[in-house]
């Protein structure tokens, strides 16, 4: 006969509560994550007539070439406002890190001789020049869009 003692009983209890507990703190981490993320807008100054523009003209435009899409962009900023804004551009639109694209911008420039893409970790800095530059693009996160004046978004990245 096998019988069960009382403390086997209560260190098996104590073992599943301990699992469960463990399990609930898990999915409550990932659910926080997914309602936490982040969406991050393509901007340009208020009257620059940029209505739409893909994915893979983005991508070709923050590499320093001309836009395939739309006659009005000029230039691309790079806003390093925000690191972490900055890094998941880089993954998800420019689709490389962040030493790889340095790599690209830098052969670009001494080949071609094209000139360096702007760079402003400042969220005024960034709205001044967009303002005084029309045509210029970038992208921040959506909240941030609040702070900023005369700015409109021109898509949504994510």
């Amino acid at each position: 006969m096998d019988i069960r003692l009382p403390k086997h009983t209560i260190r098996r209890c104590k073992h599943v509560m301990f699992m469960i507990t463990a399990a609930v703190l898990l999915m409550s981490i990932c659910v926080n994550r997914v309602y936490a993320e982040q969406t991050v807008v393509l901007i340009a100054a208020k009257g620059s007539g940029i209505e739409s523009i893909s994915n893979r003209d983005i991508r070709r435009i923050f590499l320093g070439l001309k836009s395939a899409d739309s006659n009005l962009v000029n230039k691309p900023v790079i806003n390093l406002y925000d690191d972490d804004i900055y890094e998941e551009f880089l993954k998800n639109v420019m689709r490389m890190t962040e030493g790889a694209y340095k790599r690209k911008i830098v052969k670009r420039i001494f080949r071609y001789g094209t000139k360096e893409i702007k760079e402003i970790d400042k969220l005024n800095k960034l709205n001044d020049h967009l303002i005084e530059n029309v045509g210029d693009i970038s992208f921040v996160d959506s909240a941030a869009v609040d702070e900023m004046y005369d700015i409109e978004v021109v898509k949504v990245l994510w």
